[in-house]
């Protein structure tokens, strides 16, 4: 966990004026992983995406401290850092879990680190071209596998905001060398999102620093174009 609380960060409203998002993002665990707490700034539905370790306790009294209450936990994907605290937050606020099927069997808390990880059940499914909604949000969800079979990318299309899993970070990509990771699926996602989402969209990743998709956009045409990973830059 970090030493400082989970931080702010507000992401002002995109086109439509009426229409706008709020989150807070810390990096928990040894692994740093960042977990989002995301609500649309007027009702109390509020999303947890990724609680990795030792981030249910923050995100429940952040969540407490901004009147709202956990609609949603879902996870970008099966990793153990980004799954850790799903089983402490869901008995904490109740909420029910969410992840693409083809990682659903990661959940069973069975890991090659020596952790022990409360087994949980997912009851959504994030699964391509169906939408998620919180309060006023819409997530389209984008099937964008590569670095695990289940990697979901979350798109809010009005806010101009992606929640890019370990799929997209700040000058570079996802992992293809672990387990999960598939070469020709991060090339075919990486190319996917180069293709379908606007330049000017925030991008809000699993580790690290936010970035925008025109930021890394060059790399990754360069990547679709070749049909091949490629170093960024």
């Amino acid at each position: 966990m970090t030493d400082e609380p989970v931080v702010a960060r507000a992401i002002s409203p995109a086109a439509d004026p009426a229409h706008g998002v709020r989150l807070e993002v810390g990096a928990f665990g040894p692994w740093e992983t960042n977990a989002y707490l995301v609500w649309d700034g007027r009702s109390t539905d509020a999303l947890v995406l990724d609680p990795g370790m030792g981030a249910a306790q923050p995100l429940v009294e952040r969540a407490a401290s901004n009147g709202l209450e956990l609609h949603l936990i879902a996870n970008s994907h099966g990793h153990i850092d980004h799954l850790f605290d799903n089983g402490p937050l869901m008995r904490a606020s109740g909420a029910p879990l969410a992840i693409h099927p083809d990682d659903a069997y990661r959940l069973d808390g069975r890991n090659n680190y020596g952790f022990e990880v409360e087994a949980v059940t997912a009851s959504q499914d994030l699964r391509d071209g169906e939408q998620l909604r919180i309060g006023d949000l819409v997530f389209d969800i984008l099937h964008t596998p590569g670095h695990t079979e289940g990697s979901v990318c979350l798109y809010e299309e009005r806010a101009g905001l992606l929640l890019s899993g370990d799929v997209l970070f700040a000058g570079s990509y996802g992992r293809t060398d672990l387990p999960g990771g598939n070469d020709e699926q991060m090339v075919s996602s990486l190319a996917r999102l180069a293709r379908e989402i606007p330049s000017n969209v925030r991008v809000l990743p699993g580790h690290g620093a936010e970035t925008t998709i025109e930021r890394e956009l060059s790399w990754m045409e360069r990547i679709a174009e070749a049909g091949r990973l490629l170093v960024p830059g």
